[in-house]
């Protein structure tokens, strides 16, 4: 028989570089898919000890996607999200892009009037992008006195280029150029070919030019599939581009430098997901236009398109194009640094979670930890393995370091020799958020976790003798530690429901005049009543069904009827997690309430409702609404769970996000005001700049 093999990240953490400084240099920006950066063990095979085996490999050598040996974790290949005067503008539904060279309907252009090469003098370049799922739309003015266009379409014409570049994995960009040729009407067509790569001088398959004549030059809009890019199918943020206007003369100007063998010095090309970490949070910190510390790209949640996970100082971020509907993003403020991320399948979900290590500096030490992170069946990136790693003094004389080998659905965490400490001398406190760090003269060797219901639990550990350490100083608890980072509340695991109840779901069906048979929309299986045996929470139409053997004798159920939707429809998603800390989850609701303004007008409004499971019935604890669209107009808010500072709940972050279409003069609502039975959707120009809601026991209020 044929072992198994299995991809495995062998880590021993360096925490000599935490005192001293940076150790080696980059690696890479992130690993492909179910890789891995360490080394494969096979299973059966004789092992030597992971120190060994993580010391033959340079130790720490690559954790962290964005390869992350030296203190920044950075790879010189990131980009900042904002900055630059042209964004990616997404195409809304139902309004697609027509391709008649008419930029009528299209956003304001940015300016592309730097000098390149050559004589400019009189030249002018206007651009606007926008895209959909299926194309990337170009919109140009072009200011030429005398454009010279015919049919040849080559150097000699004048013409506009593009400069794409994508993330292609370890820190290097994939660019391609392509030339777009006006036609003149009665005499030639235009042309949209490569400009670089094996199909030089052909055709775009499927792109597509229209243009027509101005005063001062002309005007043209351009459709290329994303299809034309490899790398697009799956990449459509962090992207670099540059448009130029080539005059036949020789003059070139554009919106800076950079090419095909140089896509590192083109500027960004945010999306409408990066666009929305600028404004709803960048912008605010003075961060806009730096670079992020870490820029990993990677498949976490969703489609198959990748997300940008990024992080900023203190600040970790997640957006893209499939995750949150493209509009919204998900930011935590974490403490200490983290100094690397890698992604991998870690929870064997078919999704990548997120390796993260990080550091606390403490007053006489530093520690380190190393965490899963995983967004599981939520939106949110929930932490489900936890070891503190290694010690450093600050001086970084004295260290003790853990190798831990990462698989799929394990992970093992082993001693290595002490540098500077021994039993004796070693006084440092142990951690109370993680579990701590193994010692060199402790009664474990080692100690292997697996993947159980959702989180990593201990499996197994070898033993070892020890050293008496009854003659040497008691170790207190660390002080002089910041406050660590807020772990998650451990939300009861939930799986899909099977047959939990099937006589109480059939009498509810009756009672609710259900056709027998039909099947829920959401269906899980999961702790909500407290007793510690799941029950089973359904959505059927718009009705909240909870039932379970342990749940109202086994006899009962508890219905609500979701009535603020007025179409089944209306209700996008279920969800479960655990906001207040009791060991129960509360249930998690986000749909679309359609109403009629006074002008006629359809108003969707969307929202987020929380339901609690107390004393067999259903209760809503809060509500907010988290955004609003009329007419193709839209203000985007945005909601985070943070974790509290007792770190026992979850508190509600309620800030201003995103308007398209509107300003404070055109938008025709008051600001609402906080403490009515929905939260307002808080807006980009007013007063209220951000709420926080805290969990008070019953329900949850504006903190004071």
């Amino acid at each position: 028989m044929t072992p198994t093999k299995r991809p495995q990240l062998l880590l021993r953490v360096p925490l000599a570089c935490l005192a001293l400084g940076a150790c080696g240099g980059g690696a890479p920006a992130s690993s492909p898919k179910g890789s891995s950066s360490g080394t494969a063990a096979t299973e059966g095979d004789p092992k030597p000890s992971i120190g060994e085996l993580a010391a033959a490999r340079g130790g720490i050598a690559a954790l962290g996607g964005a390869g992350n040996r030296d203190d920044s974790g950075a790879t010189g290949a990131e980009v900042a999200f904002g900055g630059a005067p042209l964004r990616a503008e997404e195409v809304e539904k139902g309004k697609p892009v027509k391709i008649d060279g008419v930029l009528k309907e299209w956003p304001a252009r940015a300016p592309m009037r730097e000098t390149i090469s050559g004589k400019t003098d009189g030249l002018g370049l206007d651009i606007a992008v926008q895209y959909d799922d299926a194309k990337l739309y170009v919109g140009g003015e072009v200011t030429d006195p005398k454009p010279a266009r015919t049919a040849k379409h080559d150097a000699s014409d004048d013409h506009v280029r593009l400069l794409l570049a994508f993330p292609s994995g370890r820190g290097a960009l994939k660019a391609y150029e392509i030339g777009i040729w006006a036609g003149k009407a009665g005499e030639s067509a235009g042309a949209v070919k490569w400009m670089s790569g094996p199909q030089k001088g052909q055709d775009v398959a499927g792109a597509k030019i229209v243009e027509s004549d101005a005063k001062t030059g002309y005007v043209f809009e351009a459709a290329i599939p994303w299809a034309s890019f490899a790398e697009a199918r799956t990449m459509r943020v962090g992207l670099r581009a540059a448009f130029r206007y080539h005059d036949g003369d020789g003059g070139v100007i554009g919106n800076g430098h950079g090419s095909v063998e140089k896509p590192s010095e083109l500027p960004p090309l945010p999306s409408a997901a990066e666009q929305s970490v600028v404004d709803g949070l960048l912008a605010q910190k003075n961060l806009a236009s730096e670079p992020p510390k870490i820029d990993v790209f990677a498949d976490v949640s969703g489609d198959e398109r990748k997300e940008r996970v990024s992080v900023f100082g203190k600040f970790f971020t997640i957006c893209g194009p499939g995750y949150r509907g493209g509009h919204q993003f998900f930011w935590r403020e974490v403490s200490g640094d983290i100094t690397s991320l890698e992604a991998r399948d870690v929870t064997g979900r078919g999704k990548e979670d997120l390796v993260v290590r990080r550091r606390v500096a403490a007053k006489g030490s530093v520690r380190e930890t190393v965490e899963i992170w995983t967004l599981g069946s939520g939106e949110e990136p929930a932490t489900v393995f936890a070891h503190e790693v290694g010690i450093a003094s600050s001086d970084g004389k004295r260290r003790i370091t853990n190798a831990v080998r990462v698989s799929q659905k394990e992970i093992e965490v082993a001693i290595e020799p002490a540098v500077g400490w021994d039993a004796k001398s070693f006084t440092e406190g142990t951690p109370s958020d993680v579990d701590p760090v193994l010692l060199p003269w402790g009664t474990v060797k080692s100690r292997t976790f697996r993947l159980d219901g959702g989180k990593f639990s201990k499996a197994s550990e070898v033993a070892q003798a020890g050293v008496d350490t009854s003659a040497s100083p008691t170790a207190s608890p660390a002080t002089g530690r910041p406050d660590p980072m807020p772990r998650d509340v451990a939300t009861p695991p939930s799986k899909p429901a099977g047959d939990l109840g099937r006589q109480v779901l059939e009498a509810y069906l009756r009672d609710a005049g259900v056709t027998p048979g039909t099947k829920p929309r959401f269906d899980l299986e999961v702790n909500v009543d407290g007793d510690g045996r799941p029950e089973r929470v359904m959505l059927l139409g718009r009705d909240i069904v909870v039932l379970g053997p342990g749940f109202k004798g086994g006899t009962g159920y508890a219905r609500l009827s979701l009535s603020q939707f007025g179409d089944d429809k209306d209700v996008g998603e279920l969800t479960v997690r655990d906001l207040t800390g009791d060991g129960a989850a509360e249930i998690l609701v986000r749909g679309v309430r359609r109403m009629n303004a006074t002008s006629g007008e359809r108003v969707d409004s969307d929202g987020l409702f929380v339901y609690q499971v107390r004393g067999g019935n259903l209760t809503r604890v809060l509500a907010v609404e988290t955004g609003r669209e009329t007419s193709g107009k839209r203000i985007q808010g945005l909601v985070q769970f943070v974790p509290a500072k007792g770190g026992k709940a979850f508190d509600v972050d309620v800030r201003p996000g995103t308007a398209k279409g509107w300003t404070e003069k055109t938008y025709p609502w008051p600001e609402d005001k906080p403490g009515g039975t929905l939260e307002p959707l808080l807006l980009p120009w007013g007063k209220t700049k951000s709420l926080r809601y805290t969990w008070n026991g019953t329900a949850y209020a504006v903190a004071p």
